[in-house]
């Protein structure tokens, strides 16, 4: 039973993470309802344990109820259905109860999501030294008690009307059960039954009554099981925001060279949300080009990226690779042909090996394409003092591993995008100097410079000295493509470039 029950659980663990994992576009990751799903989802298949438990124990009830009633009929034909009809209720009031009860689950599953990323701020390294170094442990942990002493309260609330409810319920069993108790005690007074037929019968009808109610528990628990492992099939059969778009009837997967990438009156707003994001952008990027997106934070520069990848799918409008809509193209193939730097970069718990060749897996045990993009990352040096070289674990929580800085994870990441150079047609930059030095920096957009010739290239980044090495600058504001032009036109038109570079250079003065 328990190894079927491991097994049970296992494979459905299984298919949650597969589909998560393969889910094609993000907003599974950054929209709070389908969060709430995931967490709901995986609270499921933990209590999957207990339903090979609640079956059998059920089935159990069953084979002990059946006979205890059908014998309890030699009593008299009524004493099963007093029983049974008295009894009954409390699977409605115990399966009302279980509504109820999931209502307020489901209603507290952000509060609850909410609560377990500030224990995380609690109990993670990430967070460690900054808790301490600015004595903040008790604030986090006041906003986890309240938030905990909220959610329990709330249930508490629940649990206390449905005792009082279920007690009132149990009081008209009882009177179920006195009935026969009743009548067999009568008999025997007057001389219906013998002592013998007392005891027999008095037990017959405990028994009854015992199964009875193990029955209707465990129905009420079974309920409450299936509305628990409810959303892990919501879940299994979530589908993608992303299409393929059909073309003449026909899956369309083909050929994805660019001759330039066409972003016609495109529109989008992320999942949960009525305020758009990007709002009617019109963009050319030519092969060859190094276009950069700059404006302040909360432009829109990173979601256009992010839909560049197709990591999501505009809401209106279209983009075209090739003069092909991007929706038509086979996602695994286009998804090949770009090599990606984003803001918020893995660092996988893995190796130096593994880090650097995820980003074309291929050439994962190719060690000379693996310390080549090293050494055009700029990182080389560190990899070659670490103990274990390319196979040294990354990460503390690894036995043996290394951690690294800011700035080296990020040449890693840089690292990795480069593995996948001479397949990419599309290079994507999401601020890729963020975390390096200025004389580092000038090395990385130096590399930038040389690995862009010949392709397509967008470079996200608030800092502008990027802009001037750019073919093209596209300024954005609100979501909004407010100026285009190269950075010496722009500087010439002296509006809102002209105002951030300028302001920007003048900190460096």
């Amino acid at each position: 039973m328990t190894s079927m029950r491991d097994r049970v659980q296992g494979v459905v663990q299984g298919r949650v993470l597969e589909k998560v994992a393969t889910f094609e576009d993000i907003a599974l990751f950054e929209t709070p309802s389908l969060l709430n799903l995931v967490q709901l989802a995986e609270k499921g298949v933990e209590r999957l344990k207990e339903l090979a438990v609640r079956i059998g124990i059920a089935l159990s009830g069953i084979f002990v109820f059946l006979p205890a009633l059908a014998l309890s009929a030699s009593i008299a034909w009524w004493v099963p259905l007093v029983m049974f009809i008295t009894a009954a209720p409390s699977i409605y009031v115990q399966i009302n109860y279980n509504n109820r009860s999931w209502s307020i689950e489901t209603s507290q599953a952000s509060s609850v999501r909410e609560m377990n990323l500030y224990a995380r701020v609690l109990t993670s390294e990430d967070y460690a030294k900054e808790l301490r170094l600015f004595g903040l442990q008790g604030l986090w942990l006041e906003r986890w008690q309240s938030l905990f002493w909220q959610i329990f309260s709330e249930m508490q609330q629940v649990r206390r009307r449905g005792t009082w409810v279920v007690f009132a319920w149990s009081l008209l069993s009882g009177l179920g059960a006195a009935l026969p108790y009743i009548y067999v005690v009568m008999g025997a007074l007057r001389g219906s039954y013998t002592l013998g037929d007392l005891a027999l019968y008095a037990g017959l009808i405990i028994q009854v009554r015992q199964s009875l109610f193990i029955l209707i528990g465990n129905s009420a628990d079974l309920y409450e099981l299936a509305l628990s492992v409810r959303p892990i099939f919501q879940l299994l059969e979530l589908e993608p925001q992303l299409r393929l778009m059909l073309l003449s009837g026909r899956r369309t997967g083909g050929n994805v060279a660019p001759i330039g990438i066409e972003i016609d009156n495109l529109s989008f707003y992320y999942p949960g949300s009525d305020r758009l994001t990007l709002d009617n952008i019109n963009l050319t990027i030519q092969p060859g080009e190094m276009v950069a997106l700059v404006g302040e934070n909360g432009a829109g520069k990173t979601t256009l990226a992010k839909l560049l990848c197709r990591l999501y799918d505009p809401n209106s409008g279209s983009i075209e690779w090739n003069g092909r809509d991007m929706r038509s193209l086979d996602l695994d193939r286009l998804r090949s042909r770009i090599a990606v730097v984003m803001q918020d970069y893995a660092r996988f718990p893995a190796t130096v090996r593994e880090n650097v060749g995820f980003g074309y897996l291929s050439d994962l045990h190719d060690n000379d394409t693996i310390m080549r993009a090293i050494s055009r990352a700029g990182i080389a040096s560190k990899i070659e003092s670490l103990p274990q070289g390319l196979e040294t674990p990354l990460g503390k929580q690894l036995e043996g591993g290394v951690d690294l800085s800011g700035g080296q994870w990020q040449r890693i990441a840089i690292a990795r995008s480069l593995m996948r150079l001479s397949h990419a047609e599309l290079l994507v930059f999401d601020e890729p100097t963020a975390s390096l030095d200025p004389k580092t920096e000038q090395e990385i957009y130096n590399i930038f410079r040389t690995i862009a010739r010949g392709r397509m290239t967008v470079v996200v980044s608030h800092r502008l000295a990027l802009a001037k090495i750019a073919d093209r600058v596209v300024v954005m504001e609100n979501g909004k493509l407010v100026e285009t032009g190269t950075h010496d036109e722009l500087m010439k038109l002296g509006d809102r470039y002209y105002s951030m570079f300028t302001r920007q250079a003048s900190s460096y003065l």
